[in-house]
């Protein structure tokens, strides 16, 4: 491979990295979309708790809040213990025996048959239960 041929495929590479590096974002591009972040960890969390500072202070001064009682801050957090409930719905299908079932299916179809109004088109979807 002689120079010229190496020269040129230099140039060409070089060229081809230099529109690949045109196409990435600027270090401030990087920062505005949170990607970059030239501040240390310590250094965001203080800064978030300076925030939180500010709009707590600035939320309970609001003479609105003040006088309606809405926002009110507590410094001490109480934990109580609390037995294990079981919040689980009774169910008390579970327990029919099947003479309730069948006594239950006998007047589902009786009030079928009677009282329900029904209109004549669909009085042959309506569905009785086998006794």
């Amino acid at each position: 491979v002689n120079k010229d041929e190496r020269k040129n495929e230099r140039e060409r590479i070089e060229t081809k990295l230099e529109r690949k590096l045109s196409l990435r974002p600027s270090p401030e591009e990087l920062e505005q979309r949170n990607i970059l972040r030239l501040k240390t960890q310590a250094e965001l969390i203080a800064e978030k708790e300076e925030k939180k500072r500010f709009l707590i202070r600035k939320l309970s001064f609001r003479p609105k809040l003040r006088e309606k009682k809405i926002i009110r801050f507590c410094d001490y957090i109480e934990v109580t213990e609390a037995e294990e409930i079981d919040r689980r719905g009774d169910k008390p299908w579970v327990r029919l025996t099947p003479r309730d079932k069948a006594a239950i299916r006998k007047e589902l179809n009786e009030y079928k048959s009677t009282e329900m109004e029904i209109h004549p088109d669909s009085a042959k979807y309506t569905r009785f239960h086998p006794s």
